[in-house]
């Protein structure tokens, strides 16, 4: 932050004046205290015309972390869907079958096999 500021011929108190903040903030940005909040880094890339640097952050195309997320979200096998045929018919309360369920291969009650 300190060589940016200082590459464009800006003095501390000009750079304070511009982002709003004391000079003391202004330089315990510049040495990295971790206790500067995140507006004040916000307002000194403003002040420093590099605001697209901070968007660039959050862009979800970089995101590494983002899309690592997003592709464990996405199940590791597609099971084959069975045919309607041979799918189980819901058990009722307590377990019970259906009253249209038959004992053996969960098809309605009358139907020929």
């Amino acid at each position: 932050m300190a060589l940016a500021r200082r590459v464009r011929s800006l003095s501390t108190i000009d750079m304070a004046e511009r982002m709003g903040v004391d000079r003391s903030t202004l330089r315990r940005l510049e040495q990295g205290d971790p206790g500067v909040s995140l507006n004040t880094f916000a307002m000194a890339l403003h002040a420093l015309g590099l605001m697209d640097r901070l968007e660039g952050l959050v862009d979800r195309a970089t995101d590494d972390v983002g899309l690592l997320t997003a592709e464990d979200a996405v199940p590791k096998r597609i099971a084959r869907s069975r045919p309607a045929s041979t799918r189980r018919t819901p058990a009722g309360p307590l377990g019970q079958r259906a009253p249209n369920q038959r004992a053996g291969d969960g098809a309605p009650a009358g139907a020929m096999p």
